[in-house]
């Protein structure tokens, strides 16, 4: 026998282990040891994976409904009856409607990489693909629908033309780190932020802006506050001071960058006066910034946290520009472009069909670009019939009637739909609207593989599965052969790896023979766009329409909408709606994670509440003592839309006017101090980004009163 030690094995929470992994040289045959180190206490061996695996909770065997929708009221049944079952009904709703009537969405509840490669979300298909497309339906949706794209997919294609995944922080080699919108200690595993602390003993300094003092900020050399959804303004501002100042490189940058002019014009608007008072941020910060930016080498970290206002495109895409604009790409020690990566997995097959996705008329850059349904349309479909009625949905792990706005709408559309089915590990709030519940392995209890910055590991399941529980990608093919497409979809790990890696077959050989594959170290370029590399044709610049940097996007104009970076006011705000302002005058911001749960999972178990038993809204000193309420107090949180109830936690290091809610909470069937705590009862589903369609969770209005 022979032992490997490897770090972070897990890769599901926030945390660094390492233990040791017994293989008979070819294959990992078993855990042998670990050492823990999780702040959240989630890990492959830590005090709370029994609990989680072992949950009274649990879904052990497949459940076909009994009781009406609406309730809880289920039997239990083998698999062989509910894939029967289901194999007649969305046969049914097929044959009499066509397969664009039924949709799949997948969430992110299974932590896992198969699921996501089996079914992510993928630029730059001229079709909509996803788990149905080779029967004909365009409706694959996922959480892509309201996370990640807009800053992974959308702001990069329409500036660099590239994938936001090719763009790396240099946190080894830089000066100074900027973390705008992020805070990577919630990051799983939290290889960035144990990196940032590596770092800063070498003498990196940490700069760190966000609208509250989370935990990387509390580490921060300088920590900037901003209101929040304002960022925009921010940025244009300091680019406006370079300008004013004769500090851009204007001959060099004209020839790399598309749109310079106009946008130098656009950002006469930004002075001093206007960004202070839009931001908060004093003169002395911006100017601060701006000769940090211009005269030092600087690495860009940021994330998601810039997605959810009304311009969070344009946001991310002028926070791009400033980094450009400085000099800052693919230099030692700035925002790396990596070199080009094939795309893990195969692609589904596209049966063609006359039917465009639902959202596509809505937003039709987001079917483009990501190829997929956009969720957020879901429920026009299902209770207005536009553009067509949506009668079936296939759910894998995610909680559909939480997580999105307006949650009670998402009920109703869940209600009216003909046939419902999901896979999850526990009932949820979506149980009382499916009509079978599939019973899905935790992360400890399937083989899978994780894939590491350095490695890719096969990672053998270290608890037998609890009842007749299976792993997401298997209810995937056995869902698929009932409706006849079953050899798309893998079965088991043998078959994951295969399809996972089929362009990669040095990675399946020693995945198979070592059960690890570590990538090759190539010697890094900077400067990509002076060499020709980035493009095909191998001439400078970027593949973008214009071959260049596109402050000004051509795809952007091509669909309608401003191509220059654009900063604009929140449909809710003091400037937009006064009237609403006046009522509700706190700005409410959603979506940070919190150490002990990932969205609205792990709010049954115990060990895990014990970390944080309430759900908090995060107020500044200021704001809570004017309403009488004290730190630790119970709060109505509410507005137009609906109301909620949560602890106040009380702090001096937020903006005044500004909040922070926790998400995860309103599942009935979960800990009592966070059932009345779904935030998403708050928000609106026809508030949304226009280019991406994203909801706007950190740009609404409410207000707080103590219980």
């Amino acid at each position: 026998m022979t032992y490997k030690k490897i770090e972070t094995v897990c890769g599901i929470c926030p945390g660094e282990c390492q233990v040791e992994i017994e293989t008979d040289g070819r294959n990992i045959k078993s855990i042998k040891k670990s050492s823990i180190n999780s702040p959240a206490s989630v890990c492959l061996r830590g005090m709370y994976s029994d609990e989680i695996v072992n949950s009274k909770d649990r879904i052990l065997n497949p459940l076909i409904r009994t009781a009406p929708k609406g309730e809880i009221g289920f039997r239990e049944a083998s698999w062989d009856e509910a894939i029967e079952y289901m194999r007649d009904k969305f046969s049914s709703i097929i044959d009499n409607y066509g397969a664009h009537s039924i949709m799949s969405h997948i969430g992110r509840g299974g932590f896992d990489s198969p699921t996501d490669d089996i079914v992510s979300a993928r630029s730059g298909y001229l079709e909509p693909t996803g788990f149905l497309s080779p029967i004909g339906s365009p409706n694959n949706a996922s959480v892509a629908s309201l996370c990640y794209v807009s800053f992974g997919v959308f702001a990069p294609m329409t500036t660099f033309g590239i994938i936001g995944r090719r763009l790396l922080p240099d946190i080894e080699n830089t000066a100074y780190l900027v973390v705008w919108g992020t805070n990577p200690k919630m990051n799983s595993p939290m290889f960035r932020y144990n990196n940032i602390v590596k770092q800063k003993k070498r003498g990196m300094k940490l700069i760190v802006i966000d609208h509250y003092k989370s935990d990387i900020a509390k580490l921060a050399d300088k920590f900037i506050m901003i209101k929040s959804g304002s960022d925009g303004a921010f940025i244009h501002g300091i680019v406006k001071y370079l300008k004013d100042n004769d500090m851009l490189d204007i001959k060099y940058l004209k020839n790399y960058c598309h749109g310079l002019n106009a946008y130098l014009n656009y950002v006469d608007e930004f002075n001093i006066k206007r960004v202070i008072e839009e931001t908060g941020i004093g003169k002395d910060e911006i100017v601060y910034l701006a000769k940090l930016l211009l005269e030092n080498t600087a690495a860009l970290l940021s994330y998601t946290g810039l997605e959810y206002t009304n311009c969070g495109v344009q946001t991310i895409r002028a926070l791009y520009t400033l980094w450009m604009l400085t000099k800052n790409i693919d230099i030692k020690g700035g925002l790396l472009i990596n070199d080009t990566q094939n795309e893990r997995a195969k692609h589904l097959s596209y049966k063609k069909s006359e039917y465009k996705a639902i959202g596509s008329e809505e937003f039709p850059l987001f079917t483009k670009l990501v190829g997929q349904a956009q969720m957020t349309q879901f429920p026009k479909s299902v209770l207005e019939g536009k553009p067509y009625k949506i009668r079936g949905l296939i759910n894998i792990g995610s909680v559909i009637s939480i997580n999105y706005p307006q949650s009670n709408l998402y009920r109703e559309a869940l209600k009216n739909l003909d046939f419902f089915v999901t896979a999850d590990r526990f009932l949820t709030n979506d149980a009382e609207f499916a009509d079978v519940i599939l019973p899905a392995t935790t992360y400890y209890e399937e083989d899978s593989y994780v894939i590491y910055p350095t490695h890719i590991i096969l990672k053998p399941h270290a608890i037998e599965p609890r009842g007749n529980a299976k792993p997401n990608y298997v209810i995937l093919n056995n869902i698929a052969e009932a409706l006849g497409f079953g050899d798309e979809i893998p079965k088991n790990q043998e078959e994951l790896i295969e399809h996972a890696f089929y362009h990669m077959p040095e990675v399946v050989r020693s995945l198979k023979e070592n059960g690890i594959y570590y990538f090759e170290k190539n010697d890094r370029h900077y400067l990509k766009y002076e060499t020709g590399e980035l493009r095909e044709d191998g001439k400078p610049g970027f593949p973008t329409p214009s071959g260049r940097f596109e402050i000004y996007s051509n795809i952007l104009n091509e669909y309608g909408y401003e191509p220059l970076p654009e900063y604009i006011h929140g449909n809710e705000s003091s400037k937009n709606t006064p009237d609403l302002f006046l009522k509700y005058p706190l700005i409410m911001n959603t979506g940070a994670r919190i150490a002990s749960t990932f969205r609205t999972q792990h709010l049954n178990i115990e060990g895990l509440l014990n970390h944080q038993p309430y759900p908090l809204i995060i107020l500044n000193s200021c704001d809570a003592k004017r309403r009488g309420i004290k730190d630790g107090d119970w709060v109505r949180v509410f507005n137009a839309r609906g109301e909620i109830k949560m602890v106040a936690c009380v702090i001096d290091e937020i903006n005044e006017g500004d909040t922070e809610i926790n998400i995860g909470g309103g599942n009935k069937l979960f800990d009592i101090n966070w059932r009345d705590a779904n935030v998403n009862l708050l928000t609106d589903n026809t508030n949304q980004d226009q280019i991406s369609g994203f909801p706007i969770f950190k740009q609404l209005l409410c207000e707080v009163e103590k219980i």
